[in-house]
């Protein structure tokens, strides 16, 4: 038994582990729904990913920018050298031919339109696009994580609770078993070895339930930090579990991962990256086209360098016209580009088909898990009976002097066993439903 308890004690305190430690000056009953609520709004890695989002739609917007016509105005102040201004001419003598204008003011607007750039700001447009949608799916990958640590936090801080309160109703009804004992010592129908061996179970008894006391804080640390509340704050489950089948548990597990592959969020991101690796290439690719550029200036400088003789005063022109401009020999560096992101796909697309089998193994493996779960608590609930009804018999039999005091003490460790064991198949089966929900992508 000392084994069996340790074992289970020992598994909820390392799941709800948290450093710290807790003063019951605050109390709060949360259901689990408020939990996951609260962990929503705060919790670090949902920061993270909805920052990582918010930057790949500012690179969108970026992206799409390119497409657009670009404005932009320049300026130019400067002070020249003097230079000659006259020139000696046979007959004629000398004579000015432009005046030496010593300063120069200049203002330019310039509009340009990308007419074709092969592809490739098309290309970012899609790679852009692809990663706003990865980065969402990401998201929600983040959020169904979070829910199931909420939700698995949650369960064990329920399970610590339900442990102690077994434990505490055991550690009761030893000390009347120790009452009784030593009063069929007193009338000569107990041995103190007896009594010596009821105490001793009490204590081992009392020593466990030490442990499930530091259990439930720890389990309460741990969902604590997951929704933000202060470690200290002693947190109460509010709701309990519930023996239901998941939405879809019913249906072929061939189905089930079919369902998981077109609906988990990590799968539906990696395949949105391998779209953009596709885009990626073509980007690449696009660099042994020719780029045609429409370009239109209007420039107003002092002196306007465009008007003969120069005057020194401010005047305006302006050009319009379409500039092509062709890569013909690069050193292979487009190449090397191109064959960097054909690289890149290919290492995507096997990562989306080893997403694939593993998302297909968590699938089955949560399914059969449930299906286990949901077999255990049939097996708990018919144990929790025939314990209790034992008990009571024997304890029958015992105040009447019919059963001895070691068949007693049985009775009462097969039902703590009992006990335990139907809150630990209720709370298995609560967390294999949430993990088979979240490995089919619920």
């Amino acid at each position: 038994m000392k084994l069996f308890l340790t074992c289970l004690l020992a598994t909820t305190v390392l799941l709800g582990q948290e450093s710290g430690t807790i003063a019951a000056s605050e109390e709060q009953r949360l259901t689990l729904n408020e939990c996951i609520d609260r962990a929503f709004q705060q919790h670090p890695s949902l920061v993270v990913a909805r920052a990582r989002l918010s930057a790949a739609e500012a690179k969108n917007t970026e992206a799409r920018s390119a497409l657009l016509p670009q404005l932009r105005l320049s300026s130019r102040a400067a002070q020249l050298s003097r230079v000659p201004d006259t020139i000696s001419l046979p007959f004629i003598g000398t004579q000015t031919l432009f005046p030496s204008i010593t300063h120069s003011y200049s203002a330019r607007l310039s509009l340009q339109q990308a007419v074709f750039s092969g592809f490739r700001l098309a290309r970012n447009v899609d790679i852009a696009e692809y990663q706003v949608s990865a980065a969402s799916e990401e998201l929600v990958r983040d959020r169904t994580e979070l829910e199931l640590n909420v939700t698995v936090a949650y369960w064990n801080l329920y399970r610590a609770i339900k442990f102690e309160q077994v434990i505490a109703q055991s550690v009761t009804q030893l000390t009347e078993r120790v009452r009784e004992i030593r009063n069929f010592a007193n009338q000569g129908l107990a041995t103190e070895g007896d009594v010596l061996k009821v105490q001793a179970q009490r204590s081992d008894i009392q020593l466990r339930h030490v442990e499930t006391q530091s259990a439930i804080r720890l389990a309460a640390m741990s969902l604590n930090s997951m929704t933000g509340a202060p470690l200290e704050t002693t947190t109460v489950p509010a709701d309990v579990p519930e023996v239901s089948s998941p939405s879809g548990s019913s249906e072929n597990l061939s189905i089930l991962i079919q369902q998981s592959k077109r609906q988990r969020p990590e799968l539906r991101a990696i395949i949105h990256r391998q779209s953009m690796s596709q885009a990626g290439v073509d980007a690449a690719r696009g660099g042994w086209l020719p780029q045609v550029m429409l370009n239109a200036n209007y420039d107003y400088a002092r002196p306007n360098q465009r008007i003969i003789p120069p005057k020194d005063q401010w005047d305006g022109s302006w050009d319009v016209g379409i500039s092509l401009q062709w890569n013909i020999w690069d050193w292979s560096a487009t190449s090397a580009q191109t064959a960097q992101a054909e690289a890149a796909l290919s290492q995507t697309r096997a990562s989306v088909a080893q997403l694939e089998d593993v998302v297909a193994l968590d699938v089955a493996q949560q399914y059969f898990k449930r299906k286990e779960a949901q077999e255990k608590i049939s097996v708990a609930e018919d144990g929790l009976k025939q314990a209790t009804e034992s008990h009571r018999i024997t304890s029958e039999k015992f105040k009447q002097g019919l059963v001895t005091n070691s068949e007693m003490l049985d009775a009462e460790t097969a039902l703590l066993q009992a006990r335990i064991s139907h809150t630990q198949a209720m709370i298995d089966f609560v967390l294999a439903v949430a993990r088979l929900k979240k490995a089919i992508g619920l």
